[in-house]
């Protein structure tokens, strides 16, 4: 074949595939978050690195969201590569990933340092700076060994507050139970050392104490008594 033939058919060849090769070189790219406009399908402004920049659709996971910080970097794709068709496929970011992970683990993270962290063996740790809320009409704990808190203080706000235990302890320095009504049901209420009545009536008698009887009426006075008693 002629060299000059054989040249022609190859620039020929090189012209005809020349739109499928533009479309594959532009097929994707990587770039930087401007800003976020928020909207049903979020949309970002993007700059690339050769100073292009872009509105375009930010595509998420079913089920999760999220406004990415400004300069996290993204992957931008190009529709058939096209690229005044281009949507942004992933966001990150460099500066706030969590980077505290082994083989395997996952985490969910922010830049205020709130954490979900799915570990290996198991384990989930969850961690939030300031605070955690839980809303639910009704909201199920089951601990099929142990639920262990600990905390500095406990509080619990509620109408009805029901515990059922084949054993309950509790263990503290000092407890106050304040209500207008208490009852105890029990077979046999156990109390050990000494128990202080402060309700503000009359003291109440023990045995030993002082009585003073009427040698006419041979009737008894309790002269004495305890606000803090003990039996046993």
């Amino acid at each position: 074949m002629d060299s000059q033939l054989k040249q022609e058919i190859i620039d020929l060849f090189a012209t005809l595939i020349k739109p499928h090769n533009d479309r594959l070189n532009n097929l994707s790219r990587l770039g930087k978050v401007l800003l976020v406009k928020d909207g049903k399908t979020q949309s970002v402004q993007t700059k690339t690195a050769n100073n292009e920049v872009a509105d375009v659709k930010f595509i998420e996971d079913y089920g999760f969201t999220c406004k990415p910080k400004k300069n996290s970097e993204c992957v931008l794709l190009n529709i058939q590569g096209n690229p005044g068709n281009v949507v942004a496929l992933v966001i990150g970011s460099r500066e706030f990933r969590f980077k505290d992970l082994k083989d395997g683990e996952v985490a969910m993270y922010d830049d205020s340092g709130n954490l979900l962290h799915f570990k290996n063996g198991g384990n989930i740790d969850f961690t939030a700076p300031t605070a955690i809320n839980q809303t639910a009409p009704t909201i199920n704990i089951n601990g099929s060994s142990d639920v262990n808190i600990t905390t500095k203080t406990a509080a619990v706000q509620t109408e009805t507050l029901t515990v059922e235990a084949k054993k309950a302890t509790i263990d503290s320095q000092k407890t106050t139970i304040k209500a207008t009504t208490a009852i105890i049901d029990a077979t046999t209420a156990e109390i050990k050392g000494i128990v202080k009545l402060a309700g503000g009536g009359q003291p109440v008698a023990r045995v030993g104490d002082e009585v003073v009887v009427d040698p006419n009426t041979h009737k008894g006075t309790i002269t004495s008594g305890s606000t803090g008693v003990t039996a046993g």
